[in-house]
């Protein structure tokens, strides 16, 4: 069955670019979204997610792991 969509110029011309970004149709990109196999994001929670994951790491480096006292931080500023 085929149904009809109605949707503006401008937002067929976007999806088809990201479409033709990922190499897949508009019905395959549309169907990979709605079975959970693609995830759209805001823009903002994705760089919030990425800051997070880069700070995992960061924290988990071995040459990280040196503790710097407050007053040593303090110090450091001439606070």
């Amino acid at each position: 069955m085929i149904n009809q969509l109605t949707i503006s110029n401008e937002t067929l011309q976007g999806i088809s670019e990201l479409a033709e970004r990922l190499n897949l149709s508009i019905n395959e990109l549309l169907e990979q979204i709605v079975h959970g196999k693609l995830a759209v994001i805001d823009k903002e929670e994705l760089e919030d997610l990425l800051d997070l994951q880069e700070a995992i790491l960061a924290e988990a480096d071995p040459d990280n792991q040196e503790r710097i006292s407050w007053e040593a931080i303090k110090k450091e500023l001439n606070l």
